[in-house]
């Protein structure tokens, strides 16, 4: 669907096809060009924690939160940069205008064909973070362009711009200004992107892939796609679960109502979208974000020291504790300084709210559901408490309960989160799925004394997204990049390498149904140990492949972008808590 209506001379029919019929990965195997080889960067982990020492991770918080701040007072760069010739105001675009204005190919209907643009407009500059895919996959993209399109000089710079947090990414941004074309921040950051003006809607029709984001099973498919692989063994086709969606949970990333920061739709989410002048925002034009890679926040602990019952009952309660009798083990465990959480405001307030919330709710003779402001009586909206509290009352308990857990703690750290579960320097830390998982290596014979739960009085969840900054000027280039990277085995192979969970339907099936995906190996007695990566509830919850449990993914919730009031009561507090 088009936003704004132009002649015809400048709006030529839109075609899209892959060259060959083998599809991405066997285009791969036969085309990659020589001496590209894999690129096994050093964790992010270990690039965090060196930031740390360095004083990298304080620098980059303090001026995220200055950078929110300005954007709330309205003093964003975009009141100073110059519209582009494709904008109608800032972040409005009309893609037909890039047609007719930017660099593409001419078979599209590009006035100005991106075979002839100037070298620089042929790469990307993206904005990453450390350990979020292997090198490889970005170093393909070039070759990958040069046989789908036919076009040469086609890369991705990316090393010089990676980003140790989300308030990080929003100083470069906001208050630096510096600029991307692609950027991969967490939902609650699009948020404040989209709300600081530095953010395009996307255009839909040069994202065919987006269909293969968890969701609802398309009425109709996008030009260009292909939803039948059949070229490989093991790969399966377009994944249809009979009840309407891509996956046998329904579960949906692309409904606005559910994941609201991805459009710029909801009035929820954005009171007064950008452009409502010239456009009314729909879901076939409003679109901000591409899910690449989410996870869930929950509790990781060692199962030498806790019964996992005991552990699971007590939730976000275990850090309240000083020590931890294991009744399986008949031991006592001090837990002074042996237990952690992250270094992340939002997701230690955001336990607070539920660790206080779950209390009050079971005080007043509720059960203990985990799910947030279930509308039905008798909560009738009060219980489960949300992450996204703004109640000045809530709020403060929250900050209280963290303040009263703080001398007990080792202290707030996000890279060791796993390494030192592993190595028994923390007995619990507050931890996210794929964080763990990276350092329990499921995918070894190593069988760590490792764990990882979602406790039941709920935690959140986190969608990365890719996103177009408002000052890229290859806008086709930087879709063509988004949509390489929504293929399916591509996303195999991310979430393969990195162990996050992918949001990609189809690449999750190929996860499953492709052996090489799985790791082959032994228990200690000798007995055939496998693993599957979609069938791990740790990673992928109540959507993994076989799990029969409750739902984790009802208790956990999308943080949203808050108002500056609650922004600066966090702040203020967190400041004191932290150090």
């Amino acid at each position: 669907m088009m936003l704004w209506r132009i002649p015809e001379t400048i709006k030529p029919p839109v075609t899209y096809g892959m060259a060959g019929s083998r599809g991405f990965r066997g285009w791969r195997d036969t085309m990659a060009a020589p001496g590209v080889t894999p690129v096994q960067p050093t964790s992010r982990r270990d690039f965090l924690k060196w930031g740390a020492i360095a004083g990298l991770g304080a620098a980059g918080a303090l001026g995220g939160f200055w950078a929110l701040w300005k954007y709330a007072l309205n003093l964003t760069y975009p009141r100073y940069v110059p519209l582009k010739p494709w904008e109608l105001e800032p972040g409005v675009v009309n893609y037909d205008l890039v047609r007719a204005y930017g660099y593409g190919p001419a078979e599209l209907g590009f006035v100005n064909d991106i075979g002839d643009a100037p070298a620089e407009s042929r790469i990307l500059n993206v904005a990453q973070w450390y350990d979020y895919w292997p090198g490889r996959i970005v170093a393909e993209f070039g070759p990958y362009m040069s046989s789908r399109w036919g076009i040469e000089g086609v890369s991705v710079r990316w090393t010089p711009n990676i980003f140790t947090s989300n308030e990080e990414l929003l100083q470069w941004v906001l208050e630096d200004g510096r600029t991307f074309d692609v950027m991969f921040p967490a939902n609650y950051a699009v948020e404040a992107l989209e709300k600081a003006g530095a953010l395009v809607n996307l255009n839909r029709e040069w994202i065919p892939d987006y269909v293969n984001i968890l969701g609802r099973f398309p009425a109709s498919w996008p030009p260009g796609f292909e939803p039948v692989r059949s070229d490989l063994t093991h790969f399966p086709s377009y994944p249809d679960s009979g009840n309407g969606y891509n996956n046998d949970i329904a579960f949906d990333l692309r409904d606005p109502a559910a994941n609201a920061y991805a459009y710029r739709m909801p009035s929820s989410v954005y009171p007064s979208p950008r452009g409502m002048s010239h456009v009314t925002w729909d879901e076939a034009n409003s679109l901000l974000a591409v899910p690449y890679q989410w996870m869930t926040t929950g509790i990781g602990y060692r199962t030498d020291i806790f019964d996992r019952t005991g552990i699971e009952a007590l939730g976000w309660e275990v850090f309240e504790l000083t020590s931890y009798s294991n009744p399986v083990s008949g031991e006592t465990h001090p837990l002074a300084n042996r237990k952690m959480m992250l270094d992340e405001m939002r997701e230690v307030f955001g336990a607070a709210l539920k660790a206080v919330g779950g209390k009050r709710q079971v005080d007043a003779g509720l059960p203990l559901t985990g799910i947030p402001r279930n509308p039905a009586p008798p909560w009738n909206g009060e219980y489960q408490w949300s992450t996204n509290e703004t109640d000045p009352a809530k709020t403060q308990a929250a900050v209280d309960w963290a303040r009263s857990i703080r001398d007990s703690l080792w202290g707030f750290n996000t890279p060791q989160q796993g390494p030192w579960l592993v190595n028994g320097t923390m007995y619990v830390d507050q931890a996210r799925s794929g964080d763990v998982m990276y350092a329990i290596r499921p995918n070894s014979n190593q069988f760590l004394p490792v764990d990882f739960f979602v406790p039941l009085q709920g935690s959140s969840r986190v969608v990365d997204a890719a996103v177009i900054g408002r000052s890229c000027d290859s806008l086709w280039l930087a879709h063509e990049f988004l949509n390489y990277l929504l293929q399916p085995d591509v996303g195999a192979d991310i979430s393969s390498w990195n162990l996050y969970p992918t949001p990609n339907a189809w690449s999750f099936n190929l996860l499953h149904a492709d052996p090489s995906y799985s790791y082959y190996g032994q228990y200690p007695d000798g007995s055939p140990y496998v693993w599957n990566p979609a069938e791990d509830a740790r990673l992928y919850a109540d959507l993994a492949f076989g799990y029969a449990g409750p739902s984790v993914l009802e208790r956990c919730e999308l943080q949203h972008d808050l108002d500056p009031d609650t922004t600066l009561r966090y702040e203020t507090a967190w400041e004191d808590i932290r150090y």
